[in-house]
């Protein structure tokens, strides 16, 4: 159904060992529709069977958000964040490549890595939505 790519050029070829969260109204609508959350190497894909696809494709959108967290100390050390943390990346309608937003000052949380915010539309035929986050490495001074 969709899949969740976030590459970072200090750990090309490494596993960034993420874990994506989902918040209790994607937890609640994952149930709902039989959703399945599996985590790969470089973040996290969304599984439906066949039938709860084709039942996808009726709903105009679905409203996904998940907290990542990391066990990797370096990533957050090597990473140059574009904007202040804590952040959130948001899919901008019709683009796969996810922007930044920060959430200083609005009281969240500031234990995960990041949040990411999805309004995915259900791709025709059961194609998988590839959803891209491209973190910065950090430069020396």
């Amino acid at each position: 159904m969709l899949a969740i790519v976030i590459s970072h050029p200090h750990l090309v070829g490494r596993a960034i060992d993420l874990r994506f969260i989902p918040s209790l109204e994607t937890t609640a609508l994952m149930l709902r529709d039989g959703l399945l959350l599996r985590h790969t190497p470089d973040g996290a894909e969304l599984w439906c069977d066949a039938a709860q696809a084709a039942a996808a494709q009726c709903v105009v959108v679905l409203p996904l958000v998940f907290q990542v967290f990391t066990r990797n100390a370096r990533l957050e050390s090597c990473t140059h964040w574009l904007v202040a943390r804590p952040l959130r990346y948001v899919c901008a309608a019709g683009e796969a490549q996810m922007q930044p937003e920060t959430l200083a000052g609005s009281g969240a949380s500031r234990r995960p890595l990041l949040t990411v915010e999805i309004d995915h539309r259900p791709a025709p035929y059961g194609a998988c939505a590839l959803y891209r986050i491209a973190l910065a490495e950090k430069r020396p001074h």
